[in-house]
């Protein structure tokens, strides 16, 4: 499992450094306003698959162990058809909108959800390598494609990122069809009427993907109220800022989707809490060197990496942080829930989240900015872990204690980083 999770992390730091090298560009090349206007486009994007994801998202990791696979995948297939012609058709009725944009969205998107439906059932047999090569080959092409389109092509306007989307996206596609093939099996073909596969999946996906729908409004909501009240530029700089503090999670999150897999495939609960709880301790240790690393950085450095507009970043990360190191509470033991079927307990999480997000911003953007916007955004993550945790620790009677790093927790580390460090030197 260590494995799976050093190969993860790989995997997600690599993309942060790609997703770093994107914003680069776009920033010093484009400016804070073409910077906002990727946000958006990228935010609209995540919106709709998280409708599209009902059927074709997280859940088919819970569903591919207990259901015939071929019919998962068609089912998954004609549903994100349905999401994204039936979004595209709802926003033609919407006057004053930039439809040409909105076109390679919905376009942009029906692709990627064919690719996270194949990845998915990856992740759900546990072939987490094939699964994390995907996610690179993808944020790569991206890369590639931008700043051939920028510095080759010459296209200085947010279209050159589009046609980058276009690229990477279609790359992943075209890699996790040929692993599905590769690694594809049937899986279980349950008949019991009790347990039909297409309620299954509206069921498991509906109280997953609300749950993931309220968490992401409460991660981007500001977004969009930044731009009503200061415009792109303000987007920009915040985008900027978050999309540096949420780096804090890449180990978080590679664990978490270990965990998730793992625990779906695993009926022993005593297991299942001790290795949540474990990981958990983990995952707050790494956390925390990451932040003190982040904290140390100077404003100079986000100036001269991003460009003059973008010198509030840094107190931007500061206000961030508090929240970005709590929310640790609610990624792992949410993934619990998750690989457990409960998704009713991150959805109550993460609506907690969004309540706090929506008042706090309201008072707060309109007199503070990105300011106020990064205050709200760190006290809904704390809200949000609150009552995540609280139910974890109530169910699994752990003391308090348990649950953060011990001087034995960093010396395992140490000895799994020197071994890997060792056989890596061998090979």
């Amino acid at each position: 499992m260590f494995k799976n999770i050093y190969t993860t992390f790989a995997s997600n730091f690599v993309s942060a450094l790609l997703n770093l090298l994107i914003a680069v560009v776009i920033s010093q090349t484009l400016g804070a306003h073409v910077k906002g206007e990727q946000s958006i486009i990228l935010t609209n994007i995540v919106i709709i698959l998280l409708f599209n994801n009902i059927i074709g998202g997280a859940t088919l990791v819970y569903i591919v162990p207990r259901f015939d696979n071929r019919k998962v995948l068609l089912y998954s297939y004609l549903w994100a058809f349905i999401v994204c012609f039936g979004a595209f058709l709802f926003t033609r009725l919407v006057p004053g909108l930039n439809h040409k944009l909105l076109l390679h969205t919905f376009i942009l998107t029906f692709i990627s959800a064919l690719a996270a439906a194949n990845t998915m059932i990856l992740l759900g047999k546990e072939k987490i390598l094939a699964k994390n090569a995907v996610h690179i080959l993808q944020i790569l092409s991206v890369a590639i494609f931008l700043i051939f389109a920028i510095f080759v092509l010459n296209i200085k306007n947010i279209h050159s990122y589009i046609y980058a989307l276009y690229f990477g996206y279609g790359s992943s596609l075209l890699l996790s069809l040929i692993l599905l093939i590769k690694h594809w099996s049937a899986g279980q073909q349950i008949t019991d009427n009790k347990h039909p596969l297409i309620p299954s999946m509206f069921r498991y996906g509906f109280f997953n993907q609300l749950s993931h729908i309220t968490q992401m409004l409460s991660l981007r909501l500001s977004y969009y109220l930044l731009l009503i009240y200061y415009g792109n530029e303000s987007v920009g700089i915040y985008s900027i800022a978050v999309a540096i503090t949420e780096s804090v999670w890449l180990i978080s999150k590679s664990i978490a989707t270990v965990q998730y897999a793992r625990i779906t495939n695993s009926t022993n609960e005593v297991y299942n809490m001790q290795l949540t709880v474990k990981l958990l301790r983990s995952s707050l240790l790494f956390s925390m060197v990451s932040i003190i690393g982040l904290s140390m950085l100077p404003v100079s450095f986000f100036r001269f990496l991003f460009g003059e507009e973008f010198g509030p970043v840094k107190q931007i990360i500061l206000l961030l942080i508090p929240g970005i190191f709590f929310y640790n509470f609610y990624l792992i033991p949410g993934h619990y829930f998750s690989g457990k079927g409960k998704y009713h307990i991150n959805t109550m999480a993460s609506t907690i989240g969004l309540i706090v997000t929506l008042t706090l911003s309201l008072i707060l953007i309109p007199i503070y900015d990105f300011y106020g916007a990064a205050i709200a955004g760190s006290a809904s993550f704390i809200a949000t872990s609150a009552y995540a945790f609280i139910i974890f620790r109530r169910k699994s009677g752990f003391p308090l204690r348990e649950f953060f790093p011990a001087r034995s927790d960093i010396r395992e580390y140490l000895r799994f980083f020197k071994k890997t460090s060792n056989r890596d030197a061998e090979n």
